[in-house]
Parts: structure tokens; C-alpha cells; sequence
């Protein structure tokens, strides 16, 4: 009797049947993971492109500002984004924020979304603004010389060159490749590099770099003008001397007429001796302008020269200009005492434009603080050379201790605080020591009507979360 073989045919089709489920399932779990995978390839590939049609839109709208600088309405919406053969690829929303008051700096945002899937999109928003010229602490249309006692905190430009012996901690550019300089810098009329100096940290100079039009800034005067007619404070000449502009800590300004000048002094303006007074003696209020509150926008107008003083609790910017151009002497502006801000105030800014010369007269505070943007539009910021006599009041006044400013330096012509006989010799004339440093805040939210450059520029970019503003 043989024994009973086992139905091994059996056993290998439950084993086949077995691994066949088994693959199948795997297959069938990998073909879903391969799809879900390429879906999310795809979904990510498709929010990268609505992310560059989204970049593509806020630099669309870039473009359109450099050509209509004021018009934010133009452009926003919704515009079709075509691939490079024209055919449909996506679109772009876009949406803008004009600048604020006071402001330069304008907010695009752009939503992106392409032609194969609506359902997907990406947001930026990109911030571009015009830089105001006050983001230099220093800049002059004229050759000049940073003594060694001097300290420069900020970007300086000189559209001529520059000798640079004291310290600088940013960039130190001028518009020229070489140039002459004379005895009023120390040379004997020797071809010099564009800055050159026994200045630290000469791998900040650069030379030659663009430069800065003088001409355009002349033209705004007349826009400032018009605005504080009608928004703000205008005066015209005021039969006296000038007028004497204080600020107090309450926010609010006087207006004063100055009455009498110190006793007329020789002082030496660079080209010939002067026998003036650039100091105020007395001066009255003008009743309706005691103690008012800063204009809506900012402005004050004074077609004569101003003296100014006091603590700045606001944004405001002081113009002293007689126009049309050529009509009478250009007027200038006078620092005799401190112009500060108030240490209560949120974000205050001060511009003094003056058509023709800031000057700090002979009378100045030992020790001068004078926080704003300073532009002498066609002329100096300056101090005369005042000789140290035995006499008074030249013996006090002469030679003064500090000037320290805090906010921007911006001259047509000749700029000094300081007057030496020799390279090495010490102040003969003038403030002992300056310190200038720079408001990095005035870049880009300059004083009222402050002139600014002329082409936007990127600040920062960001992509915006689903559902965030």
C-alpha cells in the first residue's frame, strides 16, 4: 500500500495568489504615493511660477512709477501674464498703498496665479521708495575738506573732490576721477585722486560716482512755495531785518520779527571781508503767529532771511527764499542758538532750506547742537572766518568749542565750521571740534517737501501667508 501524495498543485496556486494580492497591493500603494507625489510636484511647481508672476507684477508696477512717479492707480488690478511664445500663462493682481504723509516709501502687493491651475496662487509684497538727498549726512556741489578734528557719521558725496583727513564710518564718494586742489585745501594746485587724505578707512572712497543736480533742487523752491500758500504758513517781506522762527516742546512755533543786529563785525566769507551782523539783538512777535500750532502740511515760507531756534515736537521744514529767482538778494538762514528734538516726540523731523547761505553767525553758542537737514540751496553752510583779535567781541567769539549735528549737511558751494592757518596748526577760527552724523530715518521719511532723488529703489520684499494682510 502506497502512501497518499499531498495536492502540491494546490499549495503553489495559494502561494501565486498570495504574493500576486501582495505585489498588486504594493503596486497599487506605490502608484498612489508616485501620484500624490506628483501632484504636490506639481502644485509646488505651479506656486513657484505664481510666485514669479507675482514678482513679475510688483516689477511691472516698478517700471510704471519710473515713468509716472505720482500716479498709483494706473496698472493695479488684474492683468494677463503671457509665456515668451505670447501664448496665456498666468495672471497678476496687483494692488498698491500710496506714501503716506511725509513719507516717499510705496507698498505693492501682487497675487500670482497661473493659466493650468486658478486654484493656486502666491502673494508678495515688495517696498520701494524714493531716498530724500537728506540720507547723506554730507553732500556738497564744491571741492572740501574734512579736517582732523572732524567726525562724519553717514554717507558724505561731493560732486567735486574731497580731502579726507578726519573719520569716516560710511561711504566717501565723489563725481570726479581727479581733480585740482589749491592752497584752500592745502595744495599747491596738485592733480589729486577724486578723495584722497590721511583719512581712516579708505576702502570707503569711491570715485568717480554719479553726480547730484544742484539745478532741480532750485526749481522745487517754487513748488514749497505754493504749497504753503495754501496749506501752511507764508509770509513775505518783513519790513525788519528778518524773521526769528522758534519751536517749543508743546509742539507749536512763534514767529517773530527781528528788530535790531549785534554791532556790525569783520568776517571773511571765503571770497572777500564782510562788515555785517548776521546776529539777531531784539526781536517781536507778530500777533496771530505767537505760540501756534505746526502748519497741516509742515511747511513754512518766509520771503526773507529767518533766524531759527528752539525744540522741534513735529515734522516741519523752514524755507527762507525771496522769488522769483533774481527778483532781490537771495535770502539766507541763521543758527545762533540750539535747534533740537524734543525727546517726547514721536519721529520729529526739521528741514532749513535756505536759497542762498546757512550761516551760524559771529553770537553762536559755545557749544552749537543743531539736529535736522540743512541745505543752503546756492550757497554755503558756513561759518565766516571771524579773527581771534585781543578786541572784543572777537576775542570771546572768534574761536567756539563744539557744533555738534545730528540729521544732514547739504551745501551748493564752500562748507566749513572751521578755519586752520596750516594742515597741522590747530582752529584758528571757527568750532575747536564738529561732529556731524546722519538721522538714518530721514532716508526715506524726509521733512515736508524734501527734495528727493529721482528714481525708486527696492527696500525689502516679502511672501505673504494665505490669508494675511
Amino acid at each position: 500500500m502506497h502512501p497518499k501524495r499531498k495536492n502540491q498543485n494546490g499549495s503553489a496556486f495559494l502561494l501565486t495568489l498570495f504574493f500576486s494580492t501582495l505585489f498588486v497591493m504594493m503596486f497599487g500603494a506605490t502608484l498612489s504615493l508616485i501620484l500624490v507625489q506628483n501632484k504636490a510636484i506639481q502644485q509646488q511647481i505651479q506656486k513657484t511660477q505664481a510666485l514669479h508672476i507675482a514678482e513679475a507684477g510688483t516689477q511691472y508696477f516698478r517700471w510704471q512709477l519710473a515713468h509716472n512717479p505720482t500716479d498709483f492707480i494706473t496698472g493695479t488690478g488684474t492683468s494677463s501674464f503671457t509665456d515668451p511664445l505670447g501664448g496665456p500663462f498666468g495672471s497678476y493682481t496687483i494692488s498698491v498703498q500710496a506714501p503716506e504723509t511725509g513719507s516717499t516709501i510705496t507698498e505693492i502687493t501682487a497675487e500670482g496665479k497661473t493659466e493650468q491651475n486658478n486654484a493656486v496662487s502666491s502673494r508678495v509684497r515688495t517696498y520701494y521708495g524714493k531716498p530724500a538727498l537728506s540720507h547723506y549726512a554730507f553732500l556738497t556741489n564744491s571741492n572740501v575738506w574734512f579736517g582732523e578734528t572732524e567726525k562724519i557719521s553717514g554717507e558724505i558725496h561731493s560732486n567735486g573732490g574731497i580731502r579726507m583727513d578726519g573719520i569716516g564710518d560710511s561711504v566717501i564718494s565723489s563725481a570726479q576721477e581727479t581733480y585740482t586742489c589749491g592752497a584752500e585745501h592745502g595744495c599747491n594746485n596738485e592733480e589729486k585722486n577724486g578723495v584722497w587724505g590721511t583719512g581712516e578707512i579708505s576702502s570707503l572712497w569711491q570715485y568717480p560716482n554719479e553726480a547730484i543736480d544742484f539745478t532741480s533742487i532750485i526749481l522745487e523752491l517754487n513748488s514749497i512755495k505754493t504749497d504753503a500758500q495754501i496749506d501752511g504758513i507764508y509770509l513775505g517781506d518783513s519790513g525788519a531785518h528778518g524773521y526769528f522762527v522758534e519751536f517749543s516742546e508743546a509742539g507749536t512755533v512763534t514767529i517773530n520779527t527781528v528788530t535790531s543786529l549785534e554791532t556790525p563785525v569783520y568776517g571773511y566769507d571765503g571770497t572777500e571781508w564782510q562788515y555785517e551782523s548776521n546776529s539777531k539783538a531784539t526781536w517781536t512777535p507778530i500777533p496771530g503767529y505767537e505760540n501756534i500750532p505746526l502748519p497741516n502740511n509742515g511747511l513754512i515760507f518766509l520771503a526773507d532771511n529767518v533766524w531759527v531756534a528752539g525744540t522741534v515736537n513735529g515734522r516741519v521744514t523752514v524755507t527762507a527764499a525771496r522769488l522769483p529767482e533774481g527778483s532781490a538778494p537771495p535770502a539766507d538762514i541763521y543758527i545762533q542758538e540750539n535747534i533740537t528734538y524734543s525727546p517726547n516726540a514721536t519721529n520729529p523731523t526739521l528741514a532749513l532750506i535756505a536759497q542762498e547761505d546757512i550761516l551760524i553767525p559771529l553770537y553762536a553758542n559755545n557749544t552749537l547742537e543743531i539736529d535736522g537737514a540743512l541745505m543752503a540751496v546756492g550757497g554755503h553752510t558756513y561759518r565766516y572766518y571771524y579773527p581771534a583779535w585781543s578786541s572784543e567781541p572777537y576775542a570771546t567769539y572768534a574761536v567756539r568749542d563744539t557744533i555738534k549735528t545730528f540729521g544732514a549737511l547739504i551745501s551748493n558751494t564752500t562748507w566749513t565750521w572751521s578755519w586752520v592757518s596750516c594742515t597741522d596748526c590747530p582752529v584758528v577760527s571757527g568750532f575747536s571740534t564738529t561732529e556731524t552724523a546722519y538721522d538714518p530715518k530721514l532716508t526715506f521719511t524726509p521733512p515736508p517737501s524734501f527734495p528727493t532723488e529721482d528714481e525708486y529703489t527696492f527696500i525689502a520684499w516679502e511672501e505673504l501667508k494665505p490669508n494675511e494682510e
